[in-house]
């Protein structure tokens, strides 16, 4: 229960993210970028500075024989380095392509279609980490993304469909093969905090690609400065921390489904914080998608 609990904790975290975005007042990839680049220097301080590369690599050999045998091919294959780099790779990938789907697709269609990485997640842990998955999986997992859309779908549809729909799907699969890696690196015995740091590190550096493509300013506002390090510590570093701590030891199918309550909590966060409505449509898809992550675990 405790682990549960964890995880809970942070998704409440993580799921402050969008409202500390939207209160900062700057582009989303600058945003993305600046949670990464404040969130590594966190980690830095945190570990007094002496996070050193050979206390993640000189564990390389420790749960080989433990893990399916494409992962631990990989392993081998790759090293460590090499999975962090796709680790970055799959979580800059994601909020790049997550606030294009925003854009071109409109907030709730969005987050209804990115939340689709539960789905990913369980064929994933099916077929690759050979998990079984609990009885009521699937019905409680299309149940709560019944709620979801009735929770997001209320605003309609943004005017660029297809575009939306294919950056969507995209970010569901990488922000999937993200959690998987992120499973498989915590039950490899590596130290949540020394994972976290060079996901932070690797994401950041891979997300100055489309700030120069897009011209963005990375010139920032006191008041900007600090909501972005406010948003860094609960979401990147504490909210992550608590997942990736609970993640080591709960199956990657509970965490997906539990991060379901993201869009949930955030719509709370929105209508407390910012003064957006919840009309009844919304209550009710809160409800229907609570009882869908409850039947799924």
């Amino acid at each position: 229960m405790k682990w549960y609990l964890l995880l809970i904790l942070g998704v409440c975290c993580i799921s402050t993210s969008a409202i500390l975005v939207t209160l900062s007042g700057v582009e989303p990839t600058v945003s993305a970028f600046y949670r990464n680049f404040f969130a590594a220097l966190i980690w830095l301080l945190l570990l007094r500075c002496r996070v050193r590369v050979h206390h993640v690599f000189g564990q390389q050999e420790s749960c080989l024989a433990l893990r399916p045998q494409c992962l631990s091919w990989c392993v081998q294959r790759l090293g460590v380095a090499g999975l962090f780099v796709f680790l970055g790779l799959f979580f800059a990938s994601d909020l790049w392509a997550w606030h294009r789907a925003i854009i071109w697709l409109g907030a709730g269609p969005a987050t209804l279609v990115g939340n689709l990485q539960v789905v990913f997640v369980a064929l994933l842990a099916l077929f690759v980490l050979h998990q079984r998955l609990p009885r009521l999986y699937w019905p409680g997992t299309v149940l709560a993304l019944l709620g979801i859309g009735l929770l997001t779908l209320s605003d309609g549809v943004g005017d660029q469909v297809v575009a939306g729909l294919v950056a969507g799907i995209f970010t569901a699969l990488t922000y999937s093969f993200f959690l998987l890696l992120l499973k498989f690196l915590g039950e490899y015995q590596l130290r949540p905090t020394l994972i976290l740091f060079w996901v932070a590190v690797v994401t950041s550096l891979f997300l100055l690609l489309p700030l120069f493509g897009e011209g963005a300013s990375l010139s920032l506002s006191s008041r900007s400065l600090a909501i972005l390090l406010l948003h860094s510590f609960v979401s990147s570093v504490l909210g992550w921390w608590l997942i990736v701590t609970a993640m080591a030891r709960l199956p990657v199918t509970v965490a997906s489904s539990l991060l379901l309550l993201q869009p949930l909590l955030t719509n709370i966060w929105g209508h407390l914080f910012l003064n957006q409505q919840l009309g009844m449509i919304q209550v009710v898809g809160i409800c229907v998608a609570l009882l869908g992550i409850r039947l799924a675990n």
